[in-house]
């Protein structure tokens, strides 16, 4: 692997990329073959072409990419395009990996301001690999990203160092998150990872986020929350085929989990069939609750004080937690509760 024109940057909080999609590809391929990438050596060349179809049409920028990592590794692309850009589909058509997910977003409009609190509570084993990044990649917007997704052995069978954002926040203040959905559909179309770093690289404002949903297909259902420093706010509940977008109550809260808002896709939902002791609904009512003690004139600590005071939102199984101030850009990361409270602030 020849030497690459890209800035990587490595600080105590931060992964920092600088450089163009060829050289992210290559940027890429170098943490998966320093970190002993388990690489497919097979295809579903039906699933492949169709995936490959959407993303020439809707998302090229990461055909290029993988394609850029491929010869880096002298290596098949259709191996490394199927796994990154097409695998999923399958997986998700098998129903592979139900689990019980702890995830909670909530965002406040308020006095002119937007907060958002997230946590992410998801395989607690998974804390030594959790990764955040400040990806600038020429012609896109510039964006921070959080992962811990696809990289423990245990959970996919592989030796994996992939980034899966579950979290972006953009150089406009736009806020998109995701949290899992016990909806077992699938369709073919983009990852729901994938949506969030187009979303941060192409948009500034949530409608324009809206609008990507109306256009582009999603392969697995999600649920997502987006923000944006003017305050508008919108959940996306996507079940691959269709979606429904729920807005801010009257006080300009909304809190997603991992069960179903929109009463017409709660037919659908099988959160209490994967996991009957499911903590969702009850911190969905947790964090409306906090929430609502803070009102009026909600503020930034708030959002710290909401998600350590709970006893469901944020516990020992937290990997990471996101308090975030969208109009005025003021960020905090708060990760690995189980040792302690460790903070960094991050901004532009």
């Amino acid at each position: 692997m020849g030497k690459s024109a890209f800035c990587l940057c490595y600080n105590e909080y931060m992964i920092q990329f600088s450089g163009d999609r060829k050289q992210f590809g290559e940027y890429y391929a170098v943490r998966l073959k320093a970190n002993h990438h388990n690489f497919y050596d097979y295809t579903n060349a039906k699933t492949l072409r169709k995936q490959l179809n959407l993303y020439q049409k809707y998302y090229p920028e990461l055909i290029t990419e993988r394609i850029a990592a491929a010869h880096a590794l002298q290596q098949n692309p259709d191996f490394l395009l199927y796994e990154d850009l097409a695998s999923f589909v399958d997986a998700q058509r098998r129903r592979i990996n139900p689990h019980q997910h702890g995830c909670t977003i909530f965002a406040v409009r308020e006095n002119g301001k937007v907060f958002v609190g997230r946590n992410y509570d998801w395989l607690p084993e998974a804390r030594n690999f959790f990764e955040h990044y400040d990806f600038n990649i020429t012609g896109a917007n510039r964006y921070f990203a959080f992962s811990d997704e696809s990289v423990w052995g245990r959970h996919t069978g592989r030796r994996n160092r992939k980034i899966y954002a579950e979290d972006t926040i953009n150089e406009y203040g736009l806020y998109i998150g995701l949290t899992y959905s016990h909806i077992d559909k699938w369709n073919y179309g983009l990852a729901p990872t994938h949506f969030l770093r187009y979303i941060a690289e192409h948009c500034s404002t949530t409608r324009q986020a809206l609008n990507v949903f109306a256009r582009i297909p999603c392969a697995i259902p999600k649920n997502f929350l987006i923000a944006d420093a003017k305050g508008d706010l919108a959940v996306v509940e996507h079940t691959s085929r269709d979606y429904v977008i729920i807005r801010p109550d009257a006080n300009g809260v909304l809190i997603q989990t991992n069960h179903c808002l929109a009463p017409k896709l709660q037919p659908l939902d099988r959160v209490l069939q994967h996991s009957a002791a499911t903590t969702s609904f009850v911190r969905a009512a947790e964090a409306k609750l906090l929430v609502q003690r803070q009102l009026p004139n909600f503020q930034f600590t708030d959002l710290w004080r909401i998600l350590r005071a709970s006893h469901y939102i944020y516990n020992n199984d937290t990997i990471w937690s996101l308090a975030l101030e969208l109009t005025s850009q003021r960020f905090n990361l708060y990760y690995d509760a189980s040792t302690g409270q460790k903070h960094v602030k991050f901004g532009f």
